[in-house]
Parts: C-alpha cells; sequence; structure tokens
C-alpha cells in the first residue's frame, strides 16, 4: 500500500510539474487595447498569440461590488469580441488568456471604465430617446453588391438584413436619411437621400428593391456614390455627418484604392461587411481605421443577425462624434450640454480642464473630479462666464475621471465626462540607499520607499571604478530591498 502511494504521489506531482511546465509555454496575446466605450459595452481587441493556440478566453472583472465577472470563450481567428451586459460608470479589469486546450497562458490586461448612461437621439433602441427642438442629422448611403455570385435566395437575406439597419435609426428629413445603391457591373440608384420621408417608407422600398447581377465593380459604386447621390440635389445636407456601409460577398472586379480614398477624403465615413467569399484585407483597405469598428466579415448569410448590433452601435458612436454638440434628456426641459471636454498642463498634483460654453444663461459650472481606483475625490464651483479652470492638490500618476455641469436657475444640465492621468512625481525617488550582510560573492541592498504610486524599482550595479560589467535587477513595488549575489 506505502509502495503504491508513493508512486501515485510521485506521478501526480509529475502531472503537476507538466501541466505549470505547459501552461508557461502557452504564448500569450499582446497588445491587448480596447477601442469602443459605451455605457454597457466594450469592444476589446488583441494581436493573437504567436503560437498554435485553440482559442481565447476574455474576463471582466468589475472593481465595484455589485456587478458581475464574465468569461467569454472564443475561436482562435478571433482577436475582438464586443463584452456586453455591463454596468455603467464602471472600471472593469480585462483579461485575454490565450488557450491550448486545456491549458492557458499568462494573461494580457488592460483596465477601462464605461461610460456613464446619458441619453442618445441617432440610434433608436440601444439609449432612451429625447425630443429636442434639434434632431441629430446624418447622411446614410446602403451601397449593396448585386452581383450573380450572392444568387436570389442569399440576396433576400441582405435585404432583411438591410431592413434591420433601417430600423435602428431615426429617419426624417431632418434626422437621419437613407439612401440604397445596388452595384455590379454598374451602379443603380434604388432611392436616394431624399427620396423617402420616413422609416416605414425606407423599409417597404428595402424590402422590394429588385435583385440586378452582374459583376462586382466596387471602385466604380464607390466613385458613383461620391459624384451622383452625396450631391445637394439628391438630398446631401452640408455639414452633416456622412456615412457609407459597404455590402459585398467577394473580391473586386476593378481598382478601388483610390475610389474609396477619394470617397474617405470626401469627409465620408465607410463601414465595410463582408460576407463569404470576401477579402478582408480587401475592405479593411475601403473602409476608414480602425479595421476593428469600421470592417465586419460574416461567414455566410444566416450569419447577418451576429453583426447588426455592432455594427449599428459603432455607426452611432461615429455619428455622435461628429457632432459639435451633444444633445440629452432633462426630466420635462430641455437643454443642451456643453461639449469638447479637453485636458492640458498635466503635472504631477494637477492639471487645467477647459470645455467649450453651453447655450443660454448658465449661472455656473460644477467641476466634479474623482479617482477611478481609489476614494479621492472633489469638486469646485466656476463662474458661468468662465470655461477653464484647474484641479490641484491630485495624486501622482493616477487616473481621474472628470465631470462638468451646467447649472441654471432651477436646473441642472447633464454631466460632461472625461478621462485623465496625472504625471510622476519628478522627484519621487528613493532615499537612504544602505548595504548589509555582504559575503564574498553578495551583499543586501535597502532603500526607503519613493513616495506616491510607484511601479517597480530598477537596480543597477557595477564594480566600482569600471561599468562595463553592469548588472540590473528589477524589484517589486512593494519591495525596497533585496540581495545582490554572484558578484566578483
Amino acid at each position: 500500500r506505502f509502495f503504491f502511494y508513493g508512486e501515485m504521489k510521485s506521478w501526480l506531482l509529475d502531472l503537476l510539474w507538466l501541466h505549470l511546465f505547459c501552461v508557461a509555454v502557452v504564448d500569450p496575446a499582446s497588445n491587448l487595447r480596447v477601442v469602443e466605450v459605451a455605457s454597457k459595452s466594450m469592444r476589446v481587441s488583441w494581436d493573437a498569440s504567436g503560437g498554435d493556440v485553440s482559442g481565447y478566453r476574455v474576463q471582466t472583472i468589475p472593481m465595484t461590488a455589485g456587478s458581475k465577472q464574465q468569461d467569454l470563450y472564443l475561436a482562435s481567428s478571433q482577436t475582438s469580441v464586443v463584452v456586453r451586459d455591463l454596468s455603467p460608470d464602471t472600471a472593469y479589469q480585462v483579461n485575454v488568456f490565450a488557450l491550448q486546450a486545456l491549458m492557458a497562458s499568462e494573461p494580457v490586461s488592460v483596465m477601462q471604465k464605461t461610460e456613464p448612461l446619458k441619453a442618445a437621439l441617432c440610434v433608436r433602441g440601444f439609449l432612451p430617446e429625447c425630443s429636442l427642438g434639434v434632431d441629430v442629422q446624418a447622411d446614410v448611403v446602403l451601397l449593396v453588391d448585386g452581383s450573380y455570385s450572392i444568387g436570389v435566395a442569399n440576396f433576400a437575406k441582405v435585404r432583411a438584413f438591410l431592413e434591420v439597419l433601417v430600423n435602428t435609426f431615426d429617419i426624417g428629413p431632418n434626422k437621419v436619411q437613407i439612401a440604397l445603391v445596388q452595384y455590379s457591373r454598374d451602379s443603380h440608384t434604388e432611392f436616394h437621400l431624399n427620396t423617402h420621408q420616413d422609416v416605414d417608407a425606407v423599409v417597404k422600398a428595402v424590402r422590394t428593391f429588385p435583385y440586378r447581377g452582374g459583376s462586382t465593380n466596387t471602385g466604380r459604386a464607390m466613385t458613383y456614390v461620391r459624384e451622383k447621390i452625396f450631391q445637394s440635389s439628391r438630398g446631401a445636407r452640408a455639414n452633416v455627418p456622412r456615412v457609407t456601409i459597404l455590402i459585398t460577398d467577394g473580391k473586386s472586379s476593378d481598382a478601388f484604392k483610390d475610389p474609396a480614398t477619394k470617397l474617405r477624403n470626401a469627409d465620408v465615413e465607410i463601414f465595410a461587411v463582408g460576407v463569404k467569399d470576401a477579402v478582408r484585407s480587401e475592405l479593411e483597405a475601403i473602409a476608414n481605421a480602425p479595421a476593428e469598428t469600421h470592417v465586419y466579415t460574416v461567414e455566410d448569410f444566416d450569419a447577418f443577425q451576429r453583426i447588426s448590433k455592432e455594427l449599428t452601435q459603432s455607426i452611432c458612436l461615429r455619428i455622435e462624434q461628429e457632432l459639435p454638440w451633444r444633445p440629452f434628456c432633462a426630466s420635462a426641459h430641455m437643454n443642451l450640454i456643453t461639449s469638447n471636454l479637453v485636458t492640458s498642463d498635466v503635472s504631477a498634483s494637477s492639471f487645467r480642464t477647459t470645455w467649450t460654453a453651453a447655450p443660454g444663461n448658465v449661472q455656473a459650472y460644477k467641476v466634479r473630479w474623482k479617482s477611478l481606483f481609489s476614494g479621492e475625490q472633489g469638486d469646485k464651483t466656476v463662474p458661468g462666464d468662465e470655461t477653464s479652470t484647474v484641479l490641484d492638490g491630485l495624486s501622482p500618476e493616477t487616473r481621474y475621471q472628470v465631470s462638468v455641469i451646467a447649472a441654471y436657475d432651477h436646473k441642472d444640465s447633464e454631466p460632461l465626462t472625461g478621462l485623465e492621468t496625472t504625471d510622476g512625481e519628478r522627484d519621487a525617488i528613493p532615499k537612504n540607499l544602505l548595504t548589509s550582510e555582504p559575503t564574498k560573492t553578495s551583499f543586501r541592498v535597502s532603500w526607503d520607499p519613493a513616495p506616491g504610486e510607484v511601479r517597480g524599482y530598477r537596480v543597477t550595479f557595477h564594480p566600482s571604478g569600471s561599468a562595463v560589467d553592469q548588472g540590473e535587477l528589477m524589484v517589486g513595488p512593494y519591495d525596497n530591498t533585496v540581495v545582490l549575489e554572484e558578484l566578483r
């Protein structure tokens, strides 16, 4: 019995060692970043692992009690995902693990805070609608591949996808306008920007437009949109965000890079949706950057539903970012929020906050700030005729959320928010360097910890009188002593 137990124990230790060893050699992903943030979702992207992996695990951990942790498991070909059902105005740690069967790599991590809840006009269904005197405006062109390779059955699925997109927008002559162009060898306008005045009329036209067939001249189609559709005589408006959504199932039959560049240079934001045999590198050359939010690919026409919400959310965010102001709802009142919050003059203990004046008779601005990862917070009041103030007495190397609220006689605006990180202290250096415990080949080095939020210490050393044989050690932020070994 004893021999069997010892043998089994040895086998388990070997298995544990093998498991730990294998975990260590799974190549991790890299360059994890957050490319899009909303109040209840964020899109994260990363560079693929250099090794042979079976998939990825995306873990989101809330930094606030009461919010749930999420774990998503993705295929090895996927390096971007939208994490949904998050809590508004909440900091999250996002970890991505590369997976190889039952083994996982070390995670790559990033911190990100979701946006506070706010109302938006451009897209229906994601956030509450408002009824303001001024409506969000945008001109959107649906550019649809109608080539022979699609086929009649799949083209019906294209129509259904277009209907989902159209139903998302608040359509009207002073709101979002929609045009539809079908292209193959030649391009054909199914309807112009000013043809239909409401969503029901656009949906009816989308359901009934014919499938034409032909080759795939994508380059010629983009030139057609620029020259024939985005024209004032056809309903295009000046100083209004312009968007083109390209949907194609294959490689372009003609040159496309120059027409795409000219269309983007005409202040048109291009999104590209590729189906089945579409070439992603071609779509990325056509669409605006970043590709993570402007290029979408699906394996077949039945998978359109999977990307519809992500695509419409990305389009909405881009339209909002093009607006010179942002509307909001305020109980039974109407108002416009102050806009264009920027920071400058950043130091270790302060930075300047500046914003564009809110309309109307502003009595004062309430400026509030808080650390994302501690309880530090503060507020101040700025006179209504000023649009800049310095926030001081801050902690070094700390991420702050800043909110500016316009105060009126009987009501306040919704907050305009921004983020800024203070610099590290230039004089934050460790002091009282001491040595102890000397031996023939080692001695201990100790020091007083540096003030502030230290990320770590770098210890360099070399023989007295010579810097040739120099050594270096990295020490964690909570250590202030280390033994230098293998010395001469």
